[in-house]
């Protein structure tokens, strides 16, 4: 008898999936490429609200943030890829990139499980902030931001 799929339970480094847009603006997977993803999600700034409330300590929340550092071995797929972006002002030729990060539990990825992205339009999306490779030419790395007024979110369908 064969086992049913589980959904809500941990997952491992190994059923997560990033996919990116390619220079065309469709979304590749580049799993293949990365070794780390880094810290995923949004972070929101907060202010000191003390003086205006009644004997509690308060804060009001800013806008939030979502930084995303990528890094993997260097191969020459990946670094064409993040090239062509850095040649042009760290987007692709319609604007932000898209970006899904997927995350299986348990097994590959399907729609239901949680990810975490944005569908890139000419005005919102991620940006190529930074690329780098280490000195000994071993292993990229690339830092994406938010750039437009819409955030990167939490879900549970792929982005397109």
């Amino acid at each position: 008898m064969r086992p049913e799929r589980v959904t809500n339970s941990r997952t491992n480094a190994k059923f997560i999936k990033v996919l990116l847009d390619n220079a065309a603006g469709t979304l590749t997977d580049i799993s293949a490429y990365v070794s780390s993803v880094g810290t995923v999600g949004l972070t929101y700034e907060t202010a000191d609200a003390t003086a205006y409330s009644d004997g509690v300590k308060n804060v009001t929340i800013g806008q939030p943030s979502a930084p995303l550092q990528f890094s993997g071995p260097v191969d020459t797929v990946i670094i064409t890829q993040l090239t062509g972006y850095a040649a042009n002002g760290g987007l692709t030729a319609g604007g932000g990139l898209s970006l899904d990060i997927q995350f299986g539990i348990r097994h590959a990825w399907e729609a239901g499980e949680p990810q975490f992205g944005i569908t890139g339009s000419a005005s919102v999306g991620y940006l190529l902030t930074g690329f780098t490779i280490d000195s000994g030419g071993m292993t990229w790395t690339a830092t994406f931001e938010v750039m437009g007024a819409t955030a990167p979110a939490f879900g549970t369908a792929a982005e397109s």
